[in-house]
């Protein structure tokens, strides 16, 4: 095969490479319009809106034309990047790739399936007995998908992750919300398999973040994703059996 064969060979498959990157990247017009993005990058503008990327971009855009990739931190969502490279070779299209942090995977799945089948429904009625004891002045609404099933959870850990999270909390709020649910579309990958995600979503008007980070770590030894907001903790769980 000659090297015009070659090409045309790579030039019809590159594209998927860059689909299913891990990393998000994003293809933008002079206009900020958005040309192309990979499913990283949908994924991530589920947490912040594009234009912010597009911002990004233009902020971090070598002095002529080219690539630069820059080094910093940045957080958005359960999403966090230790870099970007932006780059453009005229004046009307600029691309911008955001490198993805390794995801914690501190237990391997063999470790998880270790842990006794697991009912989410009883662990978090339990913390939600305790906050109640606690917050007697609040309303406690509940959103729960009916079809979970059991599956494998360290349960101690997942006990102390709750009542952490109940306790940041403060009396002053008139009613917490606590759902929980099956995302659709959106899995963990952990060993090499694929997993589904159970989401928690605990919303209350006032919030201590002063334990956000202890929350961060506890959670993460067990395979779970954590995000946090003014008044609200989100938390991601693979829901491995």
């Amino acid at each position: 095969m000659n090297s015009e064969s070659n090409a045309e060979v790579f030039n019809a498959d590159y594209k998927n490479w860059l689909e299913y990157d891990y990393n998000p990247f994003f293809v933008f017009a002079q206009n900020g319009n958005v040309l192309y993005l990979n499913r990283a990058a949908e994924l991530l503008s589920g947490y912040e809106p594009v234009k912010t990327f597009n911002n990004l971009a233009l902020s971090y855009a070598p002095i002529d034309f080219g690539y630069k990739t820059t080094f910093m931190q940045l957080g958005y969502g359960k999403f966090h990047f230790f870099a970007v490279t932006v780059g453009y070779e005229d004046e009307n299209v600029i691309g911008i790739k955001l490198y993805q942090n390794p995801a914690s995977q501190e237990n391997s799945v063999e470790i998880i399936k270790t842990y006794d089948l697991t009912n989410m429904y009883v662990l978090i009625d339990i913390a939600l007995t305790l906050a109640k004891a606690k917050l007697n002045d609040t309303l406690f609404r509940n959103e729960f998908d009916p079809c979970i099933p059991e599956f494998k959870l360290s349960q101690n850990d997942f006990t102390k992750v709750l009542r952490k999270i109940y306790d940041t909390f403060d009396r002053k709020c008139p009613q917490i919300t606590t759902v929980l649910k099956l995302k659709i579309g959106e899995f963990l990958y952990v060993g090499g398999c694929k997993y589904p995600l159970v989401e928690m979503n605990v919303k209350g008007a006032f919030r201590d973040s002063s334990q956000d980070t202890t929350i961060e770590t506890l959670a993460g030894s067990i395979n779970i994703s954590t995000q946090f907001e003014t008044d609200a903790i989100m938390l991601e769980i693979p829901m491995i059996v």
